[in-house]
């Protein structure tokens, strides 16, 4: 390929992301005459008049390449950046084609320029106040305090149709000579048509000063400075700490979003017009890996302080409920955690390791980001900088370390399983693990016993947080594989697999027109779910999270619940196509005759016509005590499940029995039926017999087991119906949990 000339390079570099988006039906709402925000992501911010985008949700910015390569492509390599530049150069040949005429097309609107008094205000505030007291609880008399000291208004609001409705809430912005140069809006009416994620308008004013934000000034205001990400956010924190912010002559500040080097620009301009004298900041963002993202700006660059040339010392607050301030205070909660910054970027690691991956998320590699022309113009009173970098890992760094510590805990829990093959009592321990019933599925049920065997519940961080349950900080995840998720790929002319989401134009163009092969394939990817010993959970709220038994027997007792789980198992049978016979002389005679197992006499067998494979039968001798009778019908089920014809099984005997009998041990145990030292006696002959299997079967042979006895301890839990029986099982699990959480505590 020809050299470009400059002036070529020129044109591919002023191509405009707004214009991109058209090409490739990225779809976005004008909020100003310079600002686009996205419609799918609305943290996804466009600005016009400077060509640049940030994506505040992650912490991604900068020109069409980079949108492409963050934004479009959701990648961070050095292979994709690649791509990304194919893909802008497509674009402009889409341009020079069509005779598009960019500057026309896409020419600059003139900048909005803020005016405070031209923004129409509302002397009635019951709207902005019912939605500040009733919508985010805030406290009535701190939300009148705030409009008589007209730190807050209410605008004027109109809907799409210019109609009149509820005011907006305005959060005026001042400078460091107190005048008004940029404002928030807040929207109070829900309209999910327009707002789809939160259901009310968001935004900042067009016009408004970007060195600056939101702020309120506690005692002097020039000591310890603040950062949020929201103003409801920082009212949040001010409500619940406004004595220590006076002591500490604090100023809060909102930056709307994640751009929190905004705090640096205030910095520098409190400190120019020597109206500042900050040896303290706090991070205050939400405690979320945007919200961690963001606060780690200040764990790479150092501020000094230009008066005193010392450096201004730097530390986190998360909310102690929640992921932001106003949460908390909506749920009545109060306090906060006061983190370094080395224990933010810790757990900001912890954050990302259970946060889902995303298709071909093991190939990102973010590259490491160097201060912008704006930051490095940043200059405090005699001094050249008043931000330096720090020399630390890159955010990819970090996630490709994560990635390669999380392999290898799969790889060494998948070790561990192997080591059962050999020790019937380790096995034994494994299959008491899985009775216990997690609802994961064998492959996973393996993974968490192999690396947390104790474990009783587990779940992911999201679905603790939706029970109102905390993981406890520092917990280590137990890796396991999340649900399949399906790739589309282009095979191209050489046999290269190609992610469709990577694929060029031109390669999708072929692809649609059926000149080049499209597949499906599924792609697994890592994740992380905690154990309840691993929270905050209380023993009174056990009762809602365990699950369920569908019986809890005794041996030998009970025998109108026996009955049940024999009838339950039958009903499986049918499921299968199975019929179970009643016992008879004739089914005794038979079973007596097959003398197959080593304590005598068959006590079931399960039978399939080789004439006709649809014919499928159970039989079990008269003579077997009711416990008996449902752990052998369990194992013949199993049987019937693993082993029949259309699955072409080609275990030898001894290892269908010993799958067997492992799923039967696993059903009778999930039952509340202690199996007894026969079964694992049975069993242990077995497992001598397995040491046989080759190595590189042993896991397939352990995953079909589980797998079967799993789906019929969930069929059971589904159909097997006894309230009464269940609260008695489910409170002694509640005594027996509250035991195991306070031994970890």
């Amino acid at each position: 390929m020809a050299e470009l000339s400059k002036e070529q390079k020129a044109k591919l570099k002023a191509l405009p992301i707004q214009g991109y988006m058209d090409w490739r039906g990225i779809k976005y709402v004008q909020e100003s005459a310079t600002s686009l925000r996205g419609v799918e992501h609305d943290s996804l911010v466009v600005r016009t008049n400077r060509n640049q985008f940030v994506w505040n949700s992650t912490g991604y910015s900068g020109d069409l390449v980079n949108f492409i390569h963050y934004y479009e492509m959701g990648k961070g390599d050095n292979d994709s950046k690649s791509e990304a530049l194919k893909r802008r150069m497509a674009y402009g040949r889409y341009v020079q084609g069509e005779h598009i005429d960019i500057d026309k097309v896409y020419a600059s609107k003139p900048q909005h320029v803020f005016d405070w008094q031209k923004i129409r205000k509302s002397s009635n505030v019951t709207d902005a106040t019912n939605y500040l007291v009733k919508e985010r609880h805030f406290d009535p008399k701190f939300v009148q305090q705030l409009f008589d000291q007209k730190k807050v208004f209410q605008g004027l609001g109109f809907d799409y149709a210019g109609r009149q409705q509820s005011g907006p809430v305005l959060f005026p912005w001042q400078d460091v000579n107190g005048q008004i140069v940029g404002a928030d809006k807040q929207g109070t009416t829900q309209d999910f048509d327009h707002f789809s994620k939160r259901g009310t308008l968001k935004q900042v004013i067009g016009g408004s000063n970007t060195r600056t934000g939101y702020n309120l000034a506690f005692g002097k205001g020039n000591e310890t400075l603040v950062l949020f990400e929201s103003p409801m956010d920082l009212l949040s924190y001010a409500q619940q700490n406004h004595s220590q912010l006076t002591k500490e002559n604090a100023r809060l500040l909102s930056v709307s979003g994640t751009d929190v080097k905004r705090g640096g620009f205030l910095l520098n301009d409190y400190f120019e017009a020597k109206k500042g004298n900050f040896n303290k900041i706090v991070v205050a963002t939400d405690k979320d890996v945007a919200g961690c993202k963001a606060a780690d700006f200040y764990n790479r660059f150092r501020f000094q302080n230009p008066l005193t040339k010392e450096e201004i010392s730097v530390v986190r607050h998360v909310p102690k409920y929640g992921k932001d301030w106003n949460e908390q205070l909506q749920h009545g909660e109060t306090g906060y955690e006061e983190w370094s910054m080395a224990k933010n970027e810790k757990y900001l690691q912890q954050l990302q390791m259970y946060q889902e991956d995303q298709a071909d998320q093991s190939n990102i590699k973010q590259l490491e980001r160097q201060p912008s022309k704006q930051e490095s113009k940043l200059t405090s009173v005699g001094q050249k900088s008043s931000w330096q970098q720090k020399k630390k890992p890159t955010s990819a760094q970090r996630k490709a370390a994560n990635r390669a510590k999380n392999k290898a805990i799969i790889n060494e829990a998948v070790q561990k399983i192997h080591a059962y093959k050999d020790d019937p009592k380790e096995l034994q321990k494994l299959l008491d693990f899985t009775a216990k019933g997690l609802q994961y599925s064998a492959r996973n049920t393996l993974l968490i016993y192999g690396q947390k065997s104790e474990a009783t519940l587990v779940k992911g961080y999201n679905q603790w947080k939706e029970n109102g349950i905390q993981v406890n900080k520092g917990e280590q995840g137990i890796r396991i594989f999340g649900h399949p998720t399906e790739l589309k790929t282009i095979v191209t002319d050489d046999g290269e697999m190609v992610p469709w989401k990577d694929a060029t134009v031109e390669q999708k163009e072929l692809a649609n027109a059926k000149k080049l092969t499209v597949q499906n394939r599924n792609f697994y990817p890592s994740e992380a779910v905690f154990d309840v010993t691993q929270t905050n959970a209380t023993p009174e709220q056990l009762p809602k999270l365990l699950p369920n038994r569908p019986l809890n027997l005794k041996t030998e007792k009970n025998p109108a619940q026996l009955d049940k789980a024999y009838q339950g198992l039958s009903q499986y049978a049918a499921q299968l196509g199975v019929d179970v016979l009643p016992a008879s002389p004739q089914i005794d005679q038979y079973l007596h005759e097959r003398q197959i197992t080593a304590n005598g006499a068959a006590k079931g067998a399960f039978m399939q016509s080789k004439t006709d494979p649809n014919k499928k039968q159970i039989v079990l001798r008269s003579d077997l005590t009711p416990t008996d009778r449902v752990h052998t019908l369990a194992h013949e089920v199993a049987h019937a499940k693993l082993h029949s014809q259309q699955r072409q099984s080609t275990w030898p005997t001894e290892v269908k029995e010993v799958q067997a009998e492992m799923s039967s041990y696993v059903v009778s145990k999930s039952l509340g039926i202690e199996p007894g030292e026969n079964s694992i006696r049975y069993m242990a002959k077995w497992s001598d017999k397995m040491k046989k299997v080759p190595e590189k079967d042993f896991g397939k042979v352990m995953n079909q087991t589980i797998s079967a006895s799993t789906e019929v301890t969930q069929f059971l839990d589904q159909h097997l119906q006894e309230p009464q029986v269940k609260q008695m099982a489910q409170q002694k699990q509640v005594q027996q949990q509250t035991q195991t959480m306070q031994r970890s505590r």
